[in-house]
């Protein structure tokens, strides 16, 4: 009898260690499946590659302008801003009855004014030849009265002559000599005021010759004046040319039907007329060149900033063409809390496209710590969990240990990361099938 109840007394002893030994393996199952299951990798050495990429729009740079037909009324424009041009494409039409009508007045002002011209050269010419008509007379008059006078001045000296021989004796009575002398003081007296009467003539055939030639050197200027249309000055000579090139303008675009076409191919960018309108002399219509070159300009924010400098390579596309192009970045310019980038491209490149697409591959310097982007998590800041060993129910567990990191850069898919308490053998968590908190048992 007490041999049975010793019996059932172990029996049940076993049973109830059996009981506690399943509820201890139940409650440690359920403990462990409680457990955020992480996967986890080791910071590598690695460069962060990013890419950029940007729309943006290519603008002219040095835009050409054509020049609007002062005064002529516009019938119909033929192109508008963002149309493609070639050279000979019709830009704009004019009214062709307003220019004929312009042309017939502007040759009527010619004829008048051809006319009027003739009549100065003609009287011109005229003056020219009566200025040395009168020359030639008044050295015909001068020379005749030098002539004569001399004439008369040779038969006093001749008469004196004859008169010094007709010398009366010695012996002859005073008044023989004193009439003898007489004579002769009459003749040197004679003589003298003929001198000095060539001489007055002489100094007026030099004064009468000088005018003389003055007034002919003045009507041979005043008809080479008149020939060459320098009598106008300045201001109606310019008058003069300014309305013959008007004339040859509008002539030639009557002989093309009023019809005004480009002479270079490009780009339609602005165009500031319309029918009805009559054109000043400022610009009617800048385009783009083909020949000119052309910048791309795109905006970047803050985060990219670090990314992209000045001198960087970058590919640029375009939609809607096939072509493709590479540039260099010439400028970054801060504007309101983002960054505006300039890229200058080469001539003939994005002809006829006004908007692109910049894409540009970063790749940093090799850092010592890279983990994927996943393994980063906020906690007031950029922060990480590591895997650590502890004592726990199970015995040795692991357990995750919130540690804030300086993020140095990153891209899409990975971070890289400084910390002084950092190593090579570090388990950084990189992904949970669960919420995780600092202290938190995990199982791989």
């Amino acid at each position: 009898m007490q041999m049975e109840s010793k019996k059932k007394l172990w029996r049940g002893f076993a049973l109830f260690m059996a009981a506690m030994m399943v509820m201890t393996y139940v409650s440690r199952m359920v403990y462990v499946s409680r457990m955020p299951r992480v996967k986890w990798s080791c910071p590598t050495s690695a460069s962060i590659r990013n890419k950029i990429t940007a729309e943006g729009t290519v603008e002219a740079v040095g835009a050409r302008a054509v020049i609007g037909l002062d005064g002529l009324l516009v019938e119909k424009v033929c192109v508008a801003a963002g149309d493609r041009m070639e050279a000979g494409t019709v830009l704009y039409e004019v009214d062709m009855e307003d220019l004929l009508a312009q042309l017939a007045e502007l040759h009527a002002q010619e004829d008048a004014w051809q006319r009027q011209e003739q009549t100065k050269r003609r009287e011109a010419a005229v003056n020219t030849i009566r200025a040395q008509e009168d020359y030639d007379t008044n050295v015909i008059e001068l020379d005749r009265r030098i002539a004569e006078e001399t004439k008369e001045l040779e038969e006093l000296v001749e008469d004196l002559d004859t008169h010094m021989f007709r010398i009366p004796e010695e012996d002859a009575a005073d008044e023989i000599w004193i009439a003898w002398a007489d004579e002769r003081l009459r003749f040197d007296r004679s003589i003298a005021e003929k001198e000095r009467l060539i001489e007055d003539i002489q100094l007026e055939k030099e004064k009468m010759l000088r005018q003389a030639d003055r007034a002919v050197e003045d009507a041979r200027r005043a008809q080479s004046a008149a020939e060459s249309g320098l009598e106008l000055g300045a201001s109606g000579i310019s008058q003069v040319r300014e309305r013959q090139e008007r004339i040859t303008l509008l002539t030639e675009l009557s002989e093309n039907g009023g019809k005004v076409a480009a002479e270079h191919a490009g780009d339609v960018l602005e165009v500031m007329i319309q029918s009805g309108m009559r054109m000043g002399s400022d610009a009617v219509l800048r385009y783009a060149d083909d020949t000119a070159s052309r910048i791309f300009c795109t905006v970047i924010t803050q985060d990219q900033k670090p990314l992209v400098h000045t001198g960087d390579t970058v590919q640029l596309t375009f939609p809607g063409s096939a072509g493709e192009a590479s540039g260099m970045i010439d400028s970054i310019v801060q504007e309101n809390g983002s960054y505006t980038v300039t890229i200058r491209l080469d001539p003939g490149v994005a002809a006829g496209c006004t908007e692109g697409v910049m894409e540009l591959n970063s790749t940093s310097e090799i850092y010592d710590f890279v983990i994927p982007i996943k393994a980063l998590h906020n906690d007031g800041g950029n922060a990480i969990y590591v895997l650590e060993e502890k004592e726990g129910i199970l015995g040795t567990e692991l357990s995750v240990r919130s540690m804030t990191v300086r993020l140095l850069d990153r891209n899409e898919e990975y971070a890289a990361i400084a910390d002084e308490l950092l190593s090579g053998d570090l388990k950084v968590v990189t992904e949970s099938d669960r919420e995780l908190e600092n202290g938190t048992a995990v199982k791989e």
